[in-house]
């Protein structure tokens, strides 16, 4: 690759992670550019890391105000954390109403023969226990067989011993200022739980510690219909842009997913289109923002009155859209980019007294084959298109070759 198409590459690929794609293609080499690269690839993937933490502690939050039932919050823990936070086991402690005992109500682990099994209980006598109720602070034990040498009396850590754990961070579940029960996150290495884990764990524990509070409010109690509609609400603003009311980059990018896996089992196509509203900075900077949003709804709007059962859109970020049709051969895809084409160009937006001339232009990747059935590929190849379809003059719609899928995915 020449070296102004590498600079250019990298230039595109910063802008890709201004916009929130942390996955774009970034090339790399051993000179000055291509180890800029590979920082910007470094870079890339501590964005996406950070990015997936905080959309999981952002979903334990919107199940607390869900009020969805406990073990599916415990259950998303489980399952989202791993890469940000090192365990073999979680498990859920509670301090049980007689205030005398400490009941486990949950655990999952990647092993069996499970010695601290659902149902175990201690009593709040144990000097580890007493130990965190008294101090509310998180205990992290870095090496459990020491420990337990300096605490021969304490069964929780004998029972966990046995059961080769050998390191544990033990985090208090505090509401309205009491410690209502703990969340364990244990491995089977040694010293594991560093400063960044303890300050993750403190956050997934006062969210828990709600949904723990509001589960006892709540519980017996059968969702009536303003609870319902609450739920559909939140539903909503977690999966569609705020401004367009269209799916949000996550939710479209979920649906994208599905559909690929759809596709393989299947045998049938699919199709993706990226859709840019041409010009759109000229009518920001002539007309101003605001009505840089009215068009944006309008051009949403259009798009989304003109799509049919099985075509997906979403707001890909800036004045970009994104469209999953599935399933779809290349006459049926294409009809449907020109169909949303002539829904946006077929009149003007009419905003704040003003006609506004408004076209797309869009870019086509169609895959019918098991080998071109990749996010990353189509992704990929339906942005050059939409690139071409700029290139020939805009307000047109290009299609994407796969044929030489080696070197899109090597590029």
């Amino acid at each position: 690759m020449k070296k102004s198409d590498r600079i250019l590459a990298l230039h595109r690929a910063v802008e890709a992670m201004a916009r929130g794609d942390f996955t774009p293609s970034i090339p790399i080499a051993d000179d000055d550019i291509g180890h800029l690269g590979k920082s910007l690839r470094k870079l890339s993937s501590y964005l996406q890391k950070q990015f997936d933490k905080n959309q999981s502690l952002y979903r334990i939050m919107v199940e607390c105000n869900l009020n969805l039932r406990l073990i599916d919050v415990l259950n998303h823990i489980y399952e989202s954390f791993q890469d940000h936070l090192p365990y073999d086991r979680i498990s859920l402690a509670l301090i049980e109403n007689d205030k005398n005992k400490l009941k486990l109500h949950w655990a999952r682990a990647n092993y069996s023969n499970l010695e601290l099994n659902t149902g175990y209980s201690f009593p709040i006598t144990d000097s580890t226990l007493q130990k965190l109720i008294e101090s509310q602070e998180m205990l992290i034990i870095d090496d459990l067989s020491a420990y337990l040498e300096k605490h021969s009396e304490s069964n929780l850590i004998q029972t966990a011993t046995k059961e080769g754990i050998h390191s544990c961070l033990i985090c208090p579940l505090i509401a309205t200022g009491k410690p209502i029960g703990f969340i364990l996150f244990s491995c089977r290495k040694k010293n594991i739980y560093k400063k960044p884990h303890r300050d993750l764990s403190l956050q997934i524990a006062s969210h828990l510690a709600l949904i723990i509070e509001k589960t006892k409010l709540y519980r017996g109690i059968k969702l009536n219909k303003q609870l319902i509609a609450q739920k559909k609400s939140l539903e909503q603003r977690v999966t569609h842009d705020a401004l367009t009311g269209l799916f949000n980059r996550p939710a479209i990018f979920n649906i994208l997913r599905k559909q690929i896996l759809h596709a393989k089992r299947s045998g049938l196509g699919i199709a993706v289109i990226m859709i840019d509203i041409d010009r759109f900075k000229s009518i920001n900077d002539t007309c101003g923002h605001l009505i840089g949003d009215a068009v944006l709804c309008e051009v949403a709007e259009r798009l989304t009155r003109s799509a049919r059962s099985h075509e997906y859109i979403g707001r890909y970020g800036g004045e970009e859209f994104l469209a999953i049709v599935s399933p779809y051969d290349q006459e049926g895809a294409l009809k449907a980019a020109e169909r949303f084409r002539n829904a946006v160009a077929c009149q003007e937006v009419s905003t704040n007294q003003m006609f506004i001339p408004v076209t797309i232009s869009l870019g086509v990747a169609i895959s019918t084959e098991q080998e071109t059935l990749d996010e990353n590929l189509l992704l990929k190849k339906a942005d050059e298109a939409l690139y071409l379809a700029k290139h020939k003059g805009r307000n047109r719609v290009e299609l994407a070759s796969l044929n030489d899928k080696k070197d899109a995915m090597d590029a």
